[in-house]
């Protein structure tokens, strides 16, 4: 059931216009920051104390965002789909409802994990840059849900295909 990306409604295309300018610019720190590392470590022999902490941060959120966005695509997670293809078309629509059940309870989890750990250390500090670590942990929060509502919308009207 492919669709027109033009047709979906506009808050779907402005979501998926969003998680791809957001993925873009934390790849572009990424690429920057590990550049800008490289130099001083290398080239001025004085490593930045900051630039790693602040790339492995962009890095989390970076998979994180990216592992909801390809759940609006139609092939953006691997799958193993022998057993499907084997399989006549009511044990196929069980499989598909027994998987989007699958990643609905353990993004749920994961996400009630990050909303835990924004309660338990809402003071703790980055240990380099000083930033709140709340801030990462609501990685493990926010893109989870995103990802459901993913699953959700395609199920009900097919995958949001760039």
């Amino acid at each position: 059931m492919m669709r027109d990306p033009s047709r979906s409604p506009r808050f779907i295309r402005l979501l998926a216009a969003t998680e791809r300018l957001v993925i873009g610019g934390l790849m572009a720190a990424i690429t920057v920051l590990t550049l800008i590392q490289v130099i001083w470590r290398y080239g001025l022999n004085q490593p930045l104390t900051w630039s790693e902490e602040v790339t492995r941060y962009c890095f989390v959120w970076v998979t994180l965002i990216g592992a909801a966005a390809l759940l609006r695509l139609s092939d953006g997670h691997p799958e193993l789909d022998s057993l499907r293809n084997r399989a006549g078309p009511f044990l196929r629509h069980a499989i598909d409802i027994f998987s989007r059940l699958m990643i609905i309870v353990c993004s749920l989890a994961i996400s009630v994990g990050g909303f835990r750990m924004i309660e338990t250390q809402f003071h703790q500090l980055s240990p380099s840059v000083g930033i709140p670590m709340w801030m990462m942990y609501l990685s493990m929060t926010v893109p989870p849900l995103i990802g459901i509502f993913w699953v959700l919308w395609r199920a009900k009207h097919g995958p949001v295909e760039d």
